[in-house]
C-alpha cells in the first residue's frame, strides 16, 4: 500500500517539476505539492556500478554516515531477507536547530522485464520513542534504478520530507538540493568500495 501512496503524492505533482541544480552529471529538480508546504525533490544521475553493488550500498546501514548527507549515526533494526529493512538514521542540523532523526522502512522491489530497482522509502514515525533534543522527521519516497544497456545505471532519487520543529518551509526549501546532490555525489565513490563488488542478492535475477 505504501508504494501507491508514494506514487500518489509524488508523481501528482510531476508536471510541475522545477530544475534546481545541474551539476557533475547531477540534476536536482523541486516540486510543490498539495499536501505539504516542504517541497519535494527529484534527483537523477548515471552511476558507474552493478545493480547488485548498488543495492549492497543501501544495505550497508552502518556505513550510511560514509556517503548520506549530514547522516551522523545509522542503525539497522530490523530486517526480512533481502528486501525490507528498518533503521534509524540521525541527521546534523545546523544551529540553532536540534538534529533530526528518522525510521526509514525500505521495501526492495526488481522488476526484471524492464532491469529496474525500485525501492519504496516510508518514514515510521511512531516505531520508536522519540530522543531527547531530537526532532523526529516525517516523510516518504523511492529510489528507482534502471540498468541501462551500456551497464550504466540511470538512477533517480525522489523525498517529500516534513522536518518538523520550528524550522520554516520557506527556508528548509532553500537547500532542498543539499541533500541528494551532495549524497549522490558521494555514492558515485562509495559504490567503487571492495566490500560492495560481488555481492549477490536472489531477489535480482
Amino acid at each position: 500500500m505504501a508504494l501507491f501512496v508514494v506514487w500518489g503524492i509524488l508523481s501528482h505533482a510531476q508536471e510541475r517539476w522545477e530544475l534546481r541544480k545541474d551539476k557533475n552529471g547531477i540534476k536536482v529538480f523541486s516540486s510543490t505539492t498539495e499536501q505539504s508546504d516542504f517541497e519535494a525533490f527529484k534527483a537523477k544521475m548515471l552511476l558507474d556500478g552493478s545493480i547488485q553493488s548498488f543495492v549492497a550500498v543501501l544495505k550497508d546501514i552502518e556505513s550510511l554516515p560514509d556517503w548520506a548527507y549530514n547522516v551522523k549515526y545509522a542503525d539497522l533494526l530490523e530486517k526480512s531477507g533481502d528486501t525490507l529493512q528498518v533503521y534509524y538514521s540521525e541527521a546534523t542540523a545546523p544551529f540553532p536547530f536540534r538534529n533530526r532523526d528518522g525510521i526509514y522502512l525500505n521495501r526492495f522491489r526488481w522488476i526484471s522485464d524492464s532491469s529496474k530497482l525500485f525501492v519504496d522509502i516510508e518514514l515510521l514515525h511512531d516505531y520508536l520513542e522519540v530522543k531527547d533534543k531530537v526532532v523526529r522527521v516525517k516523510g516518504k519516497g523511492f529510489w528507482s534504478v534502471y540498468v541501462l544497456k551500456t551497464g550504466k545505471l540511470d538512477v533517480t532519487f525522489q523525498m517529500q520530507v516534513d522536518p518538523g520543529g520550528n524550522i520554516p518551509a520557506w527556508l528548509a526549501n532553500i537547500f532542498l538540493d543539499d541533500t541528494p546532490y551532495f549524497s549522490m555525489l558521494k555514492m558515485r565513490e562509495i559504490i567503487k568500495k571492495e566490500k560492495y563488488q560481488n555481492q549477490i542478492f536472489d531477489f535480482i535475477d
